[in-house]
């Protein structure tokens, strides 16, 4: 029993009390921190670095730098926009809205020695982690292939009373059926191959789309004419980080440090999609004119891991750092519902149009996402600047998806999926910044996050959305003003940009005996993510 969360996803795989898929996993476990405006100029490679409350979710050792104590504060403007092309057709869309990526205090007790423990710090940070506001929006035209086709081949095997409430009580719950194709029929969107005007032969339980047509001479299945094809996708919410350090620093040689971070998620997706006749009377079932589906996703959440870094100053100037990061355990739950539109030239039963609606989805289950290491090297030179560079490695493929008890065999085929697709991700960072004047400071980075599917995995045959795994490159660039002893104001930019391969449904077959295989259509997606904060920090 496996809940897909993504309509588009769950055309071929039963859906019932189900929970997560493999693509969700990864999505949730992705890691782009967002921070102070210097740590975000400087392309978050703090590794080495600390000194800053938006780097003790980078090293906890950060805070063992600071010989003070600090307060900050960092709003930001978050927009996200797509450019897709599918079938030709070229479309946008954006979606803008404020938020907070930093907030924190970092409290500072000197020891009074020279030696040994010099300092230590407590502190508490929130980090928005990962942000998840996108939009997108999809349009073409094709006679070739319909994602109503690819519903009727996904309920395939399933005997039509099992989809039907008048036979079976709830469908939705009684059943392993996929949940499209449960409305589909219950719209009058499918039909058993021998009951469309008799045009099409019974061979065991398959069905037919209206938006197909039958050919005797090819025993096969075809598209009757041009369908408009239209999807749109928004996305809210994100993953926060909710640290309690603990750092020090032994005789301005090593500094350590410890968190333990509270994660809270969410994640709210609204997706539309549909495909309208350019003429009806090109197919046979009813004159199809349309079907639209629109589907709602939340997923809630909250999460544990424990970090541990160090920093330490070999030479003067040198520093280098690492960390370590326990996979985080999270407690997930998933609410969603659907509801199908259809509408036909030709009338059955008196009508010609059908709205059907699921009952709400509730499903609570576990993630633990991979462990990460990483470490860093920076160089500073007083009163000119500072060259900072960081390596992470993220262990994705570890990451495993269990029931509210800990049973991991209701997700077997997504934890294999993960295990043999899944690559240990590499992750670098690097950041300058130049001292322009003792008030006036320059900075920018770079981020490079890469693919998380192996090199030898096509995306497209296992991610059918429009947040697939792709390499993502972050550039960031800022400004810092130090306006005295104890105040400093400090504005940056960011942008993460990505390109990827999406469908907006699964492949399937288009012959009764599954002899012959139609090819979805494919598109890009260019997407990018801009972030522009700003950090008002309080030493005292």
């Amino acid at each position: 029993m496996k809940k897909i969360t993504l309509f588009f996803l769950s055309l071929l795989t039963a859906t019932s009390l189900l929970a997560q898929t493999a693509e969700d996993a990864l999505v949730l476990s992705r890691d782009l921190y967002e921070g102070t405006a210097r740590t975000m100029a400087m392309g978050n490679a703090f590794t080495a670095l600390g000194g800053d409350l938006g780097a003790i979710s980078i090293n906890p050792a950060s805070s063992g730098v600071m010989g003070y104590s600090q307060f900050t504060f960092t709003p930001s403007l978050t927009i996200g926009n797509s450019r897709v092309n599918y079938l030709g057709t070229e479309t946008s869309g954006g979606k803008t809205g404020l938020t907070l990526s930093n907030l924190g205090a970092v409290l500072s007790f000197n020891t009074g020695r020279y030696s040994g423990l010099v300092n230590f710090n407590f502190g508490f940070v929130y980090n928005k982690r990962n942000n998840f506001r996108s939009a997108a929006n999809v349009s073409g035209s094709t006679s070739n292939s319909s994602m109503l086709s690819a519903i009727a081949d996904g309920v395939s095997g399933y005997d039509w009373h099992s989809l039907d409430p008048a036979y079976t009580s709830d469908p939705y719950f009684d059943t392993y059926a996929p949940w499209p194709g449960i409305l589909a029929w219950n719209a009058y969107a499918l039909a058993p191959l021998a009951d469309v005007d008799d045009k099409y032969y019974t061979v065991g339980d398959r069905y037919a789309a209206p938006t197909q047509n039958y050919d005797p001479a090819t025993d096969e299945l075809y598209i009757g004419g041009k369908l408009n094809q239209r999807f749109n996708r928004r996305t809210y919410g994100g993953t926060n980080d909710f640290t309690f350090n603990f750092g020090g620093n032994i005789s301005d040689f090593l500094y350590f440090g410890a968190n333990v971070n509270l994660l809270s998620v969410s994640q709210t997706t609204e997706e539309f999609y549909e495909e309208k006749a350019d003429n009806p009377k090109q197919f046979e079932a009813r004159n199809f004119i349309s079907m639209d589906n629109s589907f709602w996703l939340r997923t809630t959440g909250t999460g544990v891991n424990f970090k541990f870094g160090v920093i330490a100053v070999p030479v003067g100037g040198l520093r280098i750092g690492a960390t370590f990061t326990t996979p985080t355990w999270y407690k997930l739950r998933n609410e969603w519902d659907y509801t199908m539109n259809t509408a036909f030239d030709v009338a059955y039963d008196g009508k010609k149009n059908y709205t059907v609606s699921s009952p709400a989805g509730i499903y609570t289950y576990r993630m633990k996402s991979p462990m990460r290491v990483s470490a860093g090297i920076a160089y500073t030179l007083p009163g000119v600047g500072l060259i900072s560079a960081d390596y992470e490695k993220a262990f994705y493929s570890q990451t495993r998806l269990s029931s509210i008890n800990r049973d991991e065999s209701e997700f077997k085929d997504d934890n294999a999926l993960i295990s043999k697709n899944f690559s240990n991700a590499n992750i670098f960072r690097v950041g300058l910044e130049a001292l322009v004047s003792p008030v006036i400071s320059l900075r920018t980075g770079y981020q490079y996050h890469s693919a998380v599917f192996k090199e030898d995995t096509d995306p497209i045959k296992y991610s059918y959305n429009l947040c697939g795994d792709a390499a993502t490159h972050v550039f960031s660039a800022g400004l810092g003003f130090n306006l005295n002893a104890w105040l400093s104001l400090d504005l940056a930019w960011a942008g993460a940009f990505s390109s990827e391969r999406f469908t907006l449904y699964p492949d399937y077959y288009t012959s009764v005996d599954n002899a012959t295989f139609k090819m979805a259509p494919t598109g890009t997606n260019k997407f990018s993510q801009n972030k522009v904060v700003c950090t008002l920090a309080f030493k005292f």
